[in-house]
């Protein structure tokens, strides 16, 4: 997770120096949302340490967008800041690559949003499903690109 993290940050370091806008989502579940019995797990919950931002990312430098699916489109308002914010696309950055940033992906998609994922500033908790999901997006939905390239841009 560090490697993505140190992207995302100068990421967000570039376009925020150039005006251009950030949009952070966060995943936050009520302690009681029927989710946790698919996802055999608890966690993000809302109003615990487990559903805040990392240190490595603050200060926050955008919008925070909540979340309670893994798109960040689903009951959010997220396209209608994008479109208000005249983008006409998204780039994709955090975690999990293979649910949180695929589903925002195909959800953008289907809005007709340009999409970028970030290889180097995705993670996954295994690399082989992390490349699994960019290929995947690559394939049907966006295209993908390193840290390195779109800070050339």
């Amino acid at each position: 997770m560090r490697p993505a993290v140190a992207n995302i940050v100068r990421l967000v370091d570039h376009w925020s120096a150039r005006g251009l806008p950030v949009f952070y989502t966060k995943f936050e579940l009520n302690p009681d949302d029927p989710q946790f019995d698919r996802f055999g797990d608890r966690y993000c919950i809302r109003g615990t340490e487990g559903a805040e931002f990392i240190d490595e990312i603050l200060p926050i430098r955008g919008q925070v967008v909540a979340k309670s699916k893994h798109s960040a489109f689903v009951d959010t308002g997220l396209e209608k800041l994008l479109r208000d914010a005249g983008c006409d696309g998204v780039v994709l950055t955090g975690l999990q690559t293979q649910i949180c940033i695929l589903t925002t992906a195909a959800d953008a998609y289907h809005r007709g949003l340009d999409v970028v994922v970030v290889e180097d500033a995705v993670a996954s908790t295994r690399d082989d499903v992390r490349l699994q999901a960019i290929e995947w997006i690559h394939k049907y939905v966006g295209t993908s690109t390193d840290t390195a390239k779109l800070l050339e841009t």
